[in-house]
């Protein structure tokens, strides 16, 4: 089972226990492993890149794990079922549980998906893994914005 794996599953039973998932960063590097809790991350996307993007900073200034080699982002969000309105505007959004994966080495991007279900009392009953697109890769902005930020107090040397 590999890394991302490992950390969708402790993810998905820490939802299951509290009804819920802070946002979280889980990082590798050549000299250590981080987890940073994203105590602030922004109620806009932009606002959220911003974050991240500090969050990195703090990571290298705190805590130089060396060389970066995989960041993980676990959070909490809506997923509109629709590409042409916004998740906060579409009636048939989602609540979802996201892994998003980033090799920091290649540049590839992983996210894995859990739809929220809910009993009627609103408590987390199961996290179904959702239906995503097999074709493309994903490119965010979040984790790529992370890796910036660690690498303006830690430069990478070749």
């Amino acid at each position: 089972m590999d890394e991302v794996q490992k950390i969708a599953d402790f993810a998905k039973k820490t939802f299951l226990r509290d009804g819920y998932h802070a946002p979280i960063v889980i990082t590798k590097g050549t000299k250590g492993n981080r987890v940073v809790l994203l105590e602030q991350f922004g109620d806009t996307a932009d606002e959220r890149v911003k974050d991240i993007f500090y969050a990195g900073a703090m990571l290298a200034d705190k805590g130089n794990i060396g060389e970066l080699e995989l960041i993980v982002l676990v959070n909490e969000a809506w997923m509109g079922r629709t590409l042409d309105v916004l998740p906060s505007q579409d009636p048939k959004r989602i609540e979802v549980l996201l892994i998003n994966s980033l090799d920091a080495r290649t540049q590839e991007e992983r996210l894995l998906s859990f739809d929220v279900i809910r009993d009627p009392k609103g408590h987390v009953s199961d996290l179904k893994r959702s239906d995503l697109p097999e074709t493309g890769h994903p490119k965010g902005k979040l984790l790529p914005a992370f890796q910036k930020g660690y690498q303006v107090i830690s430069p990478v040397h070749n």
